[in-house]
């Protein structure tokens, strides 16, 4: 086939230009409309949420020590149709220590679809990005349902010759620990109690020690830990479990309530989900957990977060949940939220 003249425009590019569609980076100005358009374009599935970061969509941002950051919004007649953001911070990428950039935040309309925002317009902010922070990788995250993504962004096009193009590199499953019925924690090879001040030297040891052999792993010093505990609502020393066998901290994990900056808020219960509410709520009402929350309200959670295992021992972790589903049972959340990794 000829290639398209380079006078013509692609027919999504020119959809969404008859629509006055503007690209620009996003002021303090913006950050109420930043807020509702997250609200309001939602995850959509059999579970549909609306994810709420209220009061400030950028409160999430200034929690962390972060290099350089860019949010790029797209307008359409004047409103907020579509944003994106790229964060720069320090990792660590075969034991050397780096700038990587990460893109998320993504929200489009549907007038921003179809490769004009993303594809386009992005991928040169995106470049930019990179050479201003030093970068020599960026990481994403994309559901794996989401074909039309992948495809999108793991093949050359003649209609978007400048998209950065991405290359899978691991998959994982946000997996919820529901609290249900009652569990004693399990006898293990060290003991768990929660945190105390005089721990924050060895934790942070611990966790940069062990983040520091994992791919993008967070930098992380005892300065790094009090600047969290002190600017992360919510993140107190109590909040970290410690195990120990004998004056050795050999594992630790935080239990971690976002609610401050960041909610999920249930909309709709479609297909399976729908079925699935009804069963776990029945069980809820005989044997006195949380049920499932109805929608329009927020789910209740939290997550398991500054994760550290020394030699990823399994017996380890399973001590740190036992304590963690004990201790939280009752504190009137529905789960924990954690990441795992398909090969872990």
């Amino acid at each position: 086939r000829e290639p398209r003249s380079p006078c013509r425009p692609p027919r999504d590019e020119g959809r969404v230009s008859r629509a006055r569609a503007t690209l620009r980076d996003a002021v303090s100005a913006d950050d109420a409309a930043l807020c509702e358009l997250f609200a309001r374009v939602t995850m959509d599935g059999d579970l549909r949420l609306a994810v709420e970061r209220d009061p400030s969509f950028f409160g999430l941002y200034a929690m962390q020590r972060i290099l350089d950051q860019q949010v790029q919004v797209g307008e359409v007649e004047g409103r907020l149709a579509g944003v994106a953001t790229m964060l720069a911070r320090e990792a660590w990428l075969e034991g050397v220590q780096t700038p990587v950039t990460y893109l998320g935040d993504l929200r489009l309309e549907a007038s921003l679809r179809g490769g004009f925002f993303l594809l386009n317009h992005f991928a040169e902010g995106f470049t930019k990005f990179l050479e201003r922070t030093g970068s020599e990788v960026g990481l994403t995250a994309i559901i794996a349902s989401n074909e039309a993504a992948i495809k999108a962004l793991t093949k050359r096009s003649r209609r978007f010759p400048t998209k950065p193009i991405y290359r899978p590199w691991r998959k994982f499953e946000i997996t919820n620990l529901h609290f249900t019925i009652p569990r004693r924690p399990r006898l293990g090879p060290c003991e768990v109690r929660p945190g105390r001040a005089e721990d924050i030297p060895a934790l942070a040891a611990l966790l940069g020690s062990e983040w520091s052999r994992q791919p993008f792993g967070y930098v992380m010093d005892e300065e790094r830990l009090r600047e969290r505990l002190e600017r992360w609502p919510g993140l107190r020393i109590e909040d970290f479990l410690c195990a120990w066998r004998g004056t050795e901290l050999v594992g630790c994990v935080a239990i971690w309530n976002a609610q401050a900056v960041k909610r999920f808020r249930v909309e709709a219960y479609r297909g399976s989900m729908a079925w699935i509410k009804r069963a776990f709520n029945l069980g809820a009402f005989f044997l006195r957990y949380p049920p499932l929350p109805e929608p329009g309200q927020v789910f209740p959670y939290a997550y398991l977060t500054h994760t550290a295992i020394q030699g990823e021992d399994p017996a380890v972790f399973q001590a740190l949940l036992d304590t963690a589903y004990a201790r939280y049972r009752k504190s009137g959340l529905c789960f924990l939220c954690l990441c795992v990794f398909e090969d872990d």
